[in-house]
């Protein structure tokens, strides 16, 4: 069903991270949703390359860091997708962007300020302020940059595991600001998927937490309970909640019948198992979706990417296999359909410099 098309050259390896491939694609509506770049990341160092050997755009290599000495960056995107990544709670790679973007421009107190949200939400608290400090260096009269100076003082987020935290878009100025916070996990979080107001977070233990948010507030209204090994991705889309575990297994869940009106007095109700499959041998490192054929992608350590379709037959949901193909002594950690009609996708795999692309 699928052919090997190309091979795409990285500037250095990839790191052995899950869901180590992010694309950038076009419009859904105006052109289809095609894929015009990708990323991937090495240590604390980001590679975009073009995805079309006809776009002469230059590759970029970013090198994401500052004074303190940060940790590696742990997910990837692209500069201009910050605000987007920030919107959908991705912080650790907004906060990449802002570190590129406070590179480039230096003098721009927004592009402080809005890193300095982000650090507020991971927990550093002491790197926020230093952001601040230089939002009010460069524009003294800059409200809200000593909203939050109070907001830090009187109450200064942990960084415990497990912590969701929402923020809400005021204008095109300030650009977010801090709504709410939530302890639903006892472990790290691994992944985030959201549709519309529903959101799905699921951790390292194996438990998923499905939300609910009202405007103001993230109300908790269902759970998966764990069975028995971490959720690496999530994915919301119609009536379903597709998740891809360390075991090898693919659980869908059916998210149709959950109350998205829950008020935050009823108990939290559990989710529907609808099907589910042992997909790979090993670790499932990446899955994606193309929401226009109900196409599923996932890759695995044990070096093959499969692809699936999800549909209802006689009001029963299974899951099908399409395809599978194996790249050869690779342990693979990304993967991501090129379009939202899922005829072409790409791999990325651990400590080489190529990125795999096949097309139907």
């Amino acid at each position: 069903m699928y052919e090997r098309e190309n091979t795409l050259l990285l500037s250095s390896t990839a790191s052995a991270l899950c869901n180590n491939l992010s694309v950038n694609r076009t419009s859904a509506k105006s052109k289809g949703g095609v894929a015009t770049k990708l990323a991937v990341v090495h240590q604390n160092n980001i590679n975009i390359i073009p995805v079309a050997e006809s776009d002469k755009t230059r590759p970029q290599y970013i090198t994401c860091h500052n004074n303190s000495a940060l940790c590696e960056v742990m997910q990837k995107g692209h500069l201009e997708l910050g605000r987007d990544f920030l919107s959908r709670g991705l912080l650790q790679d907004a906060l990449s962007h802002y570190h590129a973007a406070v590179e480039g421009d230096p003098e721009n107190y927004l592009t402080y300020f809005k890193r300095g949200t982000v650090y507020l939400a991971l927990g550093k608290a002491k790197f926020a302020l230093l952001d601040f400090d230089k939002v009010l260096q460069l524009k003294p009269d800059f409200k809200s940059a000593l909203c939050f100076y109070l907001y830090i003082f009187s109450n200064c987020p942990g960084n415990s595991s497990g912590v969701l935290r929402v923020f809400g878009v005021l204008d095109e100025e300030t650009c977010l600001s801090f709504m709410d916070r939530k302890e639903g996990h006892m472990d790290a979080i691994t992944d985030i998927a959201s549709i519309d107001y529903r959101l799905a977070s699921a951790d390292d233990s194996g438990v998923i937490c499905l939300w609910y948010f009202n405007g103001t507030e993230l109300l908790q209204i269902a759970t998966v309970d764990t069975f028995g090994s971490a959720v690496t991705s999530l994915f919301l889309w119609k009536d379903w909640l597709a998740a891809a575990y360390g075991s090898g297994h693919i659980r869908i869940f059916d998210s149709s019948k959950i109350n998205y009106t829950y008020d935050g007095t009823r108990p939290v109700t559990a989710v529907r198992l609808l099907t589910e499959t042992a997909a790979h041998a090993r670790y499932i490192t990446a899955m994606d979706v193309a929401m226009g054929a109900d196409y599923l992608l996932t890759v695995s350590e044990d070096s093959y990417v499969k692809i699936w379709r999800v549909c209802k037959n006689n009001n029963v949901t299974e899951i099908n296999l399409l395809c599978s193909s194996q790249i050869n002594d690779q342990m693979l950690v990304g993967g991501r359909f090129l379009n939202t009609n899922g005829t072409g996708f790409c791999v990325s795999a651990y400590d080489t410099n190529l990125v795999h692309c096949f097309k139907s």
